[in-house]
Order: structure tokens, then C-alpha cells, then sequence
């Protein structure tokens, strides 16, 4: 079972979520940074090492893990392992932006247009089950 993590990265008193849309390919959907787990390396090492080489952002503040459970990805038909975390931005990042990623095997080249959207709004759009954890940001 892959390894991978997931970065609910919020602002806004938890009113608004970080996503991306994929410059190059908007079929890959609203999305938040999240990413594969390297042999050897722990879930935190690599949300961190994921959410800076996805959106450039190293100054976050960890709020809490929020899930490690089994999620079947259908689009790449296999079952994952996923762990899930909450992030606190700082409140001075602009409203959106573009970031060109410059590290990662799969996703060096990559144009990730970034936002903030409301996690209902959020909820209902991310591609990929993304937003199945969302509820537990408020509990």
C-alpha cells in the first residue's frame, strides 16, 4: 500500500483551504498539496518536504495529524495509505499565485496555480476524495 500525505493548509480562523488547479492539466482537478512517502522517510518529513516542493511555502504551522486511514484511489486504482494533516498559514500570503515546481520526479516542471477557497466550497470541488477529512478541521 502507497504511503502518501495530505496538507489541509487553512487561514482565516479555518475559514479558507490553500488548492491548486494544475496550469497545464485543469482535468487533474482542484487539488491540495499532498504526495507520495519515500521509503524510509516519516509521514511529517514528507508533508513538509511535499508542501514546499508543491507550493513553495516552507513557514507553516503544524495544528494537528488528523487521520492515517486506508482510502482506495480509483483514479490510479489502488488502495493507499492516507495521512492526513492540519496547517496554519501565515496571514500575509497573497490571494493566489503561481508556483513552478523545481524538485520531485513526477511533478518537476509542473505549473500549480494556487488559491484560497471556503472548505464547504472546497468539500464539494477537490478532485480525488481529497476533501473526505475536511469536516475534522473544526472538531
Amino acid at each position: 500500500m502507497k504511503r502518501k500525505v495530505l496538507a489541509y493548509i487553512i487561514r482565516n480562523d479555518n475559514t479558507q483551504l490553500l488548492v491548486f488547479w494544475h496550469k497545464h492539466y485543469p482535468e487533474a482537478g482542484l487539488q491540495v498539496p499532498a504526495g507520495t512517502v519515500e521509503d524510509g522517510e516519516e509521514p511529517l518529513a514528507a508533508l513538509f518536504r511535499e508542501v514546499d516542493e508543491e507550493s513553495g511555502l516552507s513557514q507553516l504551522t503544524l495544528i494537528r495529524h488528523l487521520a492515517t486511514e486506508p482510502f482506495y484511489a480509483e483514479a490510479k486504482a489502488e488502495w493507499q495509505e492516507r495521512n492526513v494533516f492540519h496547517l496554519q498559514a501565515p496571514d500575509n500570503l497573497p490571494e493566489s499565485w503561481l508556483h513552478i515546481v523545481k524538485a520531485g520526479d513526477e511533478d518537476e516542471g509542473l505549473h500549480f496555480e494556487f488559491s484560497w477557497s471556503s472548505l464547504s466550497e472546497a468539500k464539494a470541488t477537490l478532485s480525488g476524495g481529497q476533501g473526505h477529512w475536511l469536516d475534522r478541521i473544526n472538531t
